[in-house]
């Protein structure tokens, strides 16, 4: 396991907001430091989940048995500021997702101890 620098941890979070293809190479510090490669992208439509899933090693001549660090970039939600030009995944990403977590906050209210179900964006990861 690669041991990052706190400000490289920051760089590779910067990573989740680019437009990463299968088979990229992801690095950090201009070039000089590579992460790994892209061997999956997640772009969810329905629930919003964006995120790319980063190996050791190029997946066109890796093995899935071979592959010893996975990285998982996960794209946070699209800014409210963006509603002019990006309405709909503002929309998926703040209402669609949370309301449904502020419905199970309300009910809390009503019926401490209560276990809610999850939302759509984690309940499709399980």
């Amino acid at each position: 396991m690669t041991n990052f620098t706190d400000e490289e941890r920051k760089l590779i979070a910067e990573q989740e907001y680019k437009n990463w293809t299968v088979n990229d190479e992801v690095t950090i510090n201009k070039g000089k430091k590579s992460i790994g490669y892209v061997s999956k992208v997640v772009n969810d439509k329905k629930t919003g989940e964006q995120a790319f899933i980063i190996t050791d090693g190029n997946p066109k001549v890796q093995k899935p048995s071979e592959v010893n660090n996975v990285t998982v970039l996960y794209q946070g939600s699209t800014s409210p500021e963006k509603i002019g030009s990006q309405a709909g995944k503002v929309k998926r990403d703040w209402w669609d997702n949370n309301k449904q977590i502020l419905n199970n906050i309300e009910k809390s209210f009503k019926k401490l101890n209560t276990i809610f179900d999850r939302t759509k964006q984690i309940n499709d990861e399980v």
